[in-house]
């Protein structure tokens, strides 16, 4: 009995030590299940922060949610060529609604991603935390959120008929990840085009004995592509001018008009501009 109670707590020592080397299991409560089903979630959605470390629980008020939202899923044709793009968004799951019905907003801007075999979406300060989400669409049903990654690229309308989707649980001010599974956070890379559009601020560093130094960097001019709907072509600054211009310069041309049809009525008023009466001719 002895020998045999040794045996037993060696192996457990010997599990928790592979478990250990190996990163440990899935840390996402797969004991509990989301109160829905969602037919169009294909695949889920791995969480991690800004070491490189997946993450299955956190606070509400974290900004961002997560600094990487990874997809269990390729991306399809023609999603995954060269213009590939990938949003984070997060839905209110609703009772007696269909998934496609549901309200939602996205948590991130569109991110290029480079590996189509796990799309990725990179977070940045300026995106939204849990919090603001949960401010505008309440977890209603028993405290779930749904995230979901949509896809784009240049040329066509957003992918959302399909989708990889983790589940939330907000308790109190913390959430946790309901389902999912292992994802790689090294499995490629993600930047946001938040941050390639919008130039960097200026850093100021002072070094002792020395002067501050203050250094502005500028980006080169990057054409983006926002796989966000929108009802009509995207406009420039550039664009924007040459339709002043144009609204300023038929209104001159109107004034012009109005103004010279005033002084024509006045004109016509006094009899100044009439043309003389023209002379009688003599009776026969």
């Amino acid at each position: 009995m002895v020998t045999t109670r040794i045996r037993r707590g060696v192996s457990a020592l010997f599990v928790v030590f592979v478990m250990g080397v190996s990163g440990g299991p899935y840390a996402g409560a797969q004991s509990l299940s989301a109160p829905y089903k969602d037919a169009n979630a294909e695949g889920y959605i791995g969480l991690c922060d800004q070491s490189g470390h997946q993450v299955t629980q956190g606070s509400v008020d974290a900004t961002p949610l997560a600094w990487r939202a990874i997809s269990s899923t390729p991306a399809k044709a023609p999603y995954n060529n060269d213009w590939r793009t990938a949003l984070l968004l997060a839905y209110q799951p609703t009772q007696f609604a269909s998934p496609g019905q549901w309200s939602g907003e996205g948590l991130t801007s569109s991110s290029r991603y480079s590996n189509p075999a796990h799309p990725m979406v990179a977070a940045t300060n300026g995106d939204l935390s849990l919090r603001s989400f949960l401010e505008a669409y309440h977890a209603n049903w028993q405290g779930f959120v749904q995230l979901r990654i949509y896809l784009g690229t240049r040329g066509a309308p957003v992918y959302s008929e399909h989708y990889p989707s983790l589940d939330l649980q907000v308790t109190g001010n913390t959430w946790r990840a309901v389902g999912g599974g292992r994802v790689d956070c090294h499995s490629g890379t993600s930047e946001s085009l938040e941050s390639i559009v919008l130039p960097p601020e200026p850093t100021t560093s002072t070094l002792p004995g020395q002067t501050t130094t203050t250094t502005t960097t500028t980006l080169p001019p990057v054409t983006t592509t926002s796989i966000v709907p929108a009802s009509g072509p995207p406009t420039s600054h550039s664009g924007l001018i040459l339709v002043f211009v144009l609204v300023v310069a038929l209104g001159g041309v109107t004034l012009a008009f109005a103004l010279r049809g005033r002084d024509a009525k006045a004109t016509d008023g006094d009899g100044s501009s009439e043309d003389p009466p023209s002379p009688k001719e003599p009776s026969a």
